[in-house]
């Protein structure tokens, strides 16, 4: 088996912080771009989704190939990490709702909770409520025999369900990859106006560096779960 499948679902996003992660212990990537190349056949360790600003209730074909591929793993016990889109794509696949939220996330948040009931060890060592940033509109229901792995005051933030992890908040961030997403979305934020894009740049520098050692910690945690 080879050993990453990335599945990049739109040009500005990427694996970041924990594709970096993965290749310093040796992991392999092979990134796909899904709206363009199609979906290779599954002989890979680990599958990461990422994000982009498509609902996963877009009627595109694309996606559901996503969506049965993620079905495929988990059937496989193939790891799956989900980030954003792709957290709601994988509650989706599993037969949750994918809906507009009240109001979208764009930003750093620091009210996102650990699910103590779910006893997962994949947030073991983040304290809680914890730094993450947010770039998204919609939310999910948590799919039935799931667990619940995370929360804020308005939405569900992480699950899983067998060996699909879905994390609603982007950990892979660094200041690079926030600035671009800015600079490239003007006129889309502009829209939005309890959105304050100068006030993100200004708190960059002091949130990325908690939002990366979140990422480590739940780094370490992923593999130890699934023992890579």
């Amino acid at each position: 088996m080879s050993d990453i499948l990335v599945i990049k679902n739109a040009r500005l996003e990427g694996p970041g912080t924990i594709g970096e992660l993965f290749e310093s212990d040796g992991f392999k990537l092979k990134t796909v771009f899904a709206k363009k190349e199609k979906l290779p056949s599954l002989d890979h360790s680990i599958v990461l989704v990422l994000g982009a600003p498509e609902s996963a209730n877009d009627d595109l074909e694309y996606l559901k190939n996503e969506m049965s591929l993620i079905r495929q793993a988990a059937d496989k016990k193939i790891p799956v990490l989900g980030i954003c889109l792709g957290s709601q794509l994988i509650a989706k696949a599993f037969g949750a709702n994918v809906y507009p939220g009240a109001k979208k996330e764009i930003g750093f948040y620091y009210d996102v909770q650990v699910d103590l009931a779910s006893k997962s060890k994949l947030f073991e060592g983040i304290k809680s409520p914890f730094t993450v940033f947010h770039w998204h509109g919609d939310t999910f229901d948590i799919p039935k025999n799931a667990a619940r792995l995370a929360y804020s005051g308005m939405y569900n933030q992480a699950f899983q369900v067998g060996s699909a992890v879905g994390v609603q908040f982007h950990f892979e961030v660094n200041k690079e990859i926030i600035l671009s997403w800015l600079e490239n979305t003007t006129e889309d934020l502009a829209k939005t106006p309890y959105i304050d894009p100068s006030m993100i740049k200004n708190q960059i520098d002091q949130n990325i560096p908690l939002v990366q050692n979140n990422m480590k910690t739940f780094y370490k945690n992923f593999k130890s779960a699934f023992e890579l």
